[in-house]
């Protein structure tokens, strides 16, 4: 029976211990390394000697002829016969995979030799866990979501996890412990989060201890299972342990009044959200501004990773000239690769770079979060698959200005510096934490970006159109007037409600053209945004 699922959240601290303990804890990632390598590697030899079988041929030609026959579209009952026939087709490539051991649960009957191998070094609950790893790594390349998968190289295993905070790594009175070893937690006296985190969770322990009929209760802080983290921050490397407990996480508070510093607003609140900049629209204001901005660090420290990798490939072509031909490109077939002292220090460096931007893209989402779930209750936003859009064009399409062909990249670059799912999950979270209503609009259905609520129709426009224009020449932003049908959606998310969008449009705009006005003044270049500023080049303000 599958266990319910309960909200979670995680406390991570510092682990304190001798240098002894700390080197166990290394050695133990490595006896995890070699798990879920064996792991990758025996489900590859599985999947080869299916792919061998008649069986396995004949259930891929019927499913290439399904899918050639629902493709044509014909009448209802085809349709219908090809449909039941491609979930029969399902079943028998799921039994085939179990024949061949292809799932989760075979692989943990595999592993107890492995295990062995090492003289129980391991605790049997976090090799499972480790098992499953593979699994899912391996899942993406059987269902064609990956193309290959690729082994966890010596040292380079950062993390293993158990199922329970019963054996193995556990949390107990304030500690982690693991066998006769005991670490200390590394919390700062002044931080209040941790200390009422750490308290809730003792007083349960206290409350199950007295009382032994409370323990089916779900609704209560206790630890589920221990995350054990390794860490390289400034060339040094530290362990951490992440405890990932039901519940809630406790909200933040002033450390001189002891109120809550971010409290839930009142009222609606839509958001549009790009791959640069998000817009944001509620009843008291409007707001437009780039993602992962807030934080002047982050583009000092883009610059230095362009710097670095600039070094990188240098150093590489040096040390490697027979690898690349005259026109500096990398030769086709199997190479050898050298590696100087400084490539591989400046490597480090460079991640040490990329930790850093990591962390402060994080902050900054945080930061922008804090203050935005004080503007309302009820939060919408567009479903939008950043997935996708960062894979390259299909399609092969010739410039008309030029002649040359078009370049097939899309937002690959933007998503990865700017991260907007990660803004969406940390807003969700805090939402539905503090109690709010966190609604995903569909795209499709809702188009935000087209309808308009005076005329009640829908316009097409193109995406380089950064302004909404009405029959009677008033213009608004794109994303900001998405925001506004956004925050007035009825109660299913379906559409807007024309009705309040005629109501509360006036306010709109009039916090709409005082926004506007302030970018202006302020000379705030917001990216894909249309808005026009004085002493800038057109390119940087156009979509």
């Amino acid at each position: 029976m599958v266990k319910a699922k309960t909200p979670s959240f995680i406390i991570d601290v510092e682990l304190k211990g001798t240098n002894r303990d700390l080197l166990m804890i290394d050695a133990e990632l490595e006896v995890n390394r070699v798990i879920y390598n064996t792991s990758l590697g025996e489900y590859l030899k599985r999947e080869k000697q299916m792919k061998r079988t008649k069986r396995y041929k004949k259930l891929v030609r019927i499913s290439r002829a399904l899918k050639s026959h629902l493709a044509k579209k014909g009448n209802k009952e085809k349709m219908e016969y090809f449909q039941n026939e491609q979930k029969n087709l399902s079943k028998e490539f799921k039994k085939l995979r179990e024949e061949f051991g292809l799932t989760e649960y075979s692989m943990h009957e595999y592993i107890k030799e492995v295990r062995n191998h090492f003289h129980g070094k391991i605790n049997s609950i976090i090799a499972q866990k480790t098992a499953t790893r593979a699994w899912n790594t391996f899942k993406k390349k059987l269902f064609g979501k990956a193309k290959k998968v690729v082994f966890v190289k010596r040292g380079e295993m950062d993390s293993f996890e158990g199922k329970n905070n019963d054996t193995g790594w556990r949390f107990k009175d304030g500690k982690v412990i693991s066998n006769d070893r005991v670490f200390e937690l590394k919390v700062k006296e002044m931080d209040m989060y941790l200390k009422e985190a750490f308290y809730l969770l003792n007083s349960q322990q206290i409350f199950q201890y007295k009382n032994q009929e409370v323990e089916t209760v779900t609704d209560f802080y206790r630890v589920k299972y221990i995350r054990i983290l390794k860490r390289v921050i400034r060339g040094i490397v530290r362990y951490y342990a992440q405890l990932v407990c039901t519940g809630y996480p406790p909200v933040k508070r002033d450390r001189k009044t002891g109120q809550v510093k971010y409290p839930l607003g009142k009222g609606p609140v839509g958001i549009d959200i790009g791959t640069s900049s998000i817009a944001v629209s509620s009843t008291t204001k409007v707001l437009l501004k780039n993602l992962a901005e807030n934080i002047k660090k982050v583009e000092h420290v883009q610059r230095e990773i362009r710097l670095y990798n600039r070094k990188l490939d240098r150093s590489k072509r040096a040390t490697n000239p027979l690898n690349f031909d005259d026109a500096g490109r990398i030769r086709k077939g199997k190479k050898q690769w050298e590696f100087s002292k400084n490539y591989k220090k400046l490597k480090s460096q460079l991640k040490e770079l990329y930790r850093k931007l990591s962390l402060y893209r994080k902050f900054s989402h945080q930061y922008e979060v804090n203050r935005m779930v004080m503007l309302g209750d009820t939060f919408y936003v567009e479903e939008m698959n950043f997935k996708s859009l960062q894979k390259r064009s299909k399609k092969t399409e010739v410039s008309e200005k030029t002649g040359k062909f078009k370049r097939k990249k899309r937002f690959g670059k933007t998503i990865a510096r700017r991260s907007p799912a990660s803004f969406v999950s940390i807003l969700s979270k805090k939402v539905t934490a503090l109690g709010g209503t966190f609604i995903k609009v569909k795209t499709s259905s809702f188009k935000a970006s087209q309808y308009d609520h005076k005329a009640d129709k829908c316009k097409k426009k193109e995406l380089i159109e950064r302004w909404h224009r009405f029959d009677d020449d008033t213009k608004v932003q794109r994303d900001l007037y998405s925001a506004f049908l956004l925050m007035n959606s009825d109660l299913l998310g379906i559409k807007s409600d024309r009705v309040s969008c005629l109501n509360k449009f006036e306010q709109f705009y009039k916090f709409h053209e005082e926004e506007i006005e302030k970018i202006e003044n302020k000379h705030e270049v917001i990216l894909n945004s249309g808005i026009k500023l004085k002493g800038k080049k057109p390119e940087e303000c156009a979509a």
